[in-house]
């Protein structure tokens, strides 16, 4: 077998070739003797059909088997000789074609992992969030809580804010009254809606009262039809009601899955889970700077477009959840981009964790899965389902590995402390996350 290698990129290489027709006419004669042995034709004793009889039925047949066997299994070959790192499955450039002198030639595209050099992180600079959870940050999620179980009592006053009002309304617009029948209802926090006409307009009403107003309808109004327009809108006020927060006692803490009642186990587990929130917050932080650092060092870098064609289909899967929508190249390419910024740093990263010799920490896989586990009511199964399931153990695998590179880089590259609050470092990690 002969091979030749032209470099078509980068990331691209096509390969041509060769195998010897005597090679391929040895397969063909050995495949038609292995037909011989399982065929029946009338007038021979089965295993003792002539070759020139095989080679007349069945000489087509063998010699098509033998190319398709050939070509892959020479490429295989070719693919472990040239020490390739092959990124994707490689295809056939056309067809391959037998010659019965020259034997069989075809040509095959192979895409390959881009080949880096030493990846230097002494002079990167890096800011670590310096923040922790304090007492304020429980005790405001505690108040978050109590809004979850807020009770509504109707009041016979104006609205103020952190009231809720019930409002049934016509519009009329320029095409016509809307809704054609009946009313609409839209309930409302006073001071929270972002509808500041209907607002200043319900402060001036009590429950059962009713008034004409010119309203400018906020552009993401749920109402299409209505959504951005002025109208005049007939209004009447359903309701008035006022918030009562409930008491953190014992009932409170049943409410939110603590069994014993106890508050303060209940303030302990906000406390774990605000600091299991953080911690993910720093994590993706420092993972976004380790990423584009590495990215800036790397401006050139290509990469393969099969793998960014993928992670490209798993963006635009990720944000249809399931709906069931015929995916076109045009809503591809629209991921195309962040798809390989993706790709890019997470060679860069799986790259210097080559470099560096850093290895999968089989204890941290565990500690990811059962903390993902404890999100859920029944974190044993979890754990087992973990386990079981490849594709959900590798996605671990990797995000655990890429965090024990963002360790190695932040413990060996130039690091300043950068003093946040929770919330701050909350909202950076959601604007890192988007990126």
């Amino acid at each position: 077998m002969q091979v030749s290698v032209e470099n078509t990129s980068t990331v691209e290489k096509r390969l041509n070739i060769q195998v010897p027709a005597e090679e391929i006419q040895k397969q063909v004669k050995a495949r038609l003797r292995e037909i011989g042995k399982q065929v029946r034709i009338k007038g021979f004793r089965p295993g003792r059909v002539p070759f020139s009889v095989l080679k007349q039925r069945y000489g087509k047949q063998a010699t098509q088997e033998v190319i398709q066997q050939t070509a892959q299994s020479s490429l295989q070959q070719a693919i472990q000789d040239e020490s390739l790192r092959i990124a994707a499955s490689p295809r056939l450039d056309e067809e391959p074609v037998l010659d019965d002198e020259k034997g069989l030639e075809f040509n095959a595209i192979v895409e390959v992992y881009p080949e880096m050099g030493a990846i230097e992180i002494a002079d990167i600079a890096i800011e670590r969030p310096e923040v922790s959870v304090t007492d304020g940050d429980v005790d405001e999620m505690l108040e978050t809580l109590k809004k979850q179980k807020i009770t509504w009592v109707d009041v016979d006053r104006k609205p103020a804010d952190g009231d809720q009002v019930l409002i049934e309304y016509t519009a009329e617009t320029e095409e016509g009254t809307l809704p054609e029948t009946g009313n609409f209802r839209l309930a409302i926090i006073m001071g929270e809606s972002g509808f500041e006409d209907l607002e200043k307009a319900a402060r001036k009403m009590s429950a059962g009262e009713e008034k004409s107003v010119s309203l400018t309808f906020p552009e993401d109004f749920r109402e299409s039809a209505l959504a951005g327009k002025k109208a005049k809108a007939a209004l009447t006020m359903k309701n008035v009601q006022q918030g009562e927060l409930p008491e953190v006692d014992g009932e409170f803490a049943k409410m939110f899955g603590v069994a014993s009642g106890e508050t303060e186990e209940l303030l302990t587990e906000i406390r774990n889970n605000l600091e299991r929130e953080l911690n993910q917050a720093v994590n993706t932080q420092l993972k976004a700077q380790v990423a584009d650092r590495l990215l800036e060092m790397h401006e050139d870098l290509e990469v393969p477009e099969s793998i960014v064609t993928g992670e490209a289909r798993n963006l635009l899967n990720q944000m249809l959840r399931g709906a069931e929508i015929e995916v076109t190249d045009e809503m591809l390419n629209h991921f195309r981009e962040p798809a390989r910024k993706r790709v890019r740093s997470g060679m860069l990263m799986g790259e210097l964790a080559r470099q560096k010799s850093i290895e999968i920490d089989a204890a941290k896989v565990r500690e990811s899965i059962e903390e993902i586990s404890q999100t859920y009511e029944e974190p044993r199964e979890v754990v087992q389902m973990y386990y079981s399931d490849q594709r959900l153990m590798q996605a671990v695998e990797n995000s655990v590995l890429e965090n024990q590179v963002v360790d190695w880089v932040v413990n060996n590259a130039k690091v300043t402390d950068k003093p946040m609050s929770f919330q701050e470092a909350i909202n950076a990690a959601t604007q890192a996350a988007g990126q």
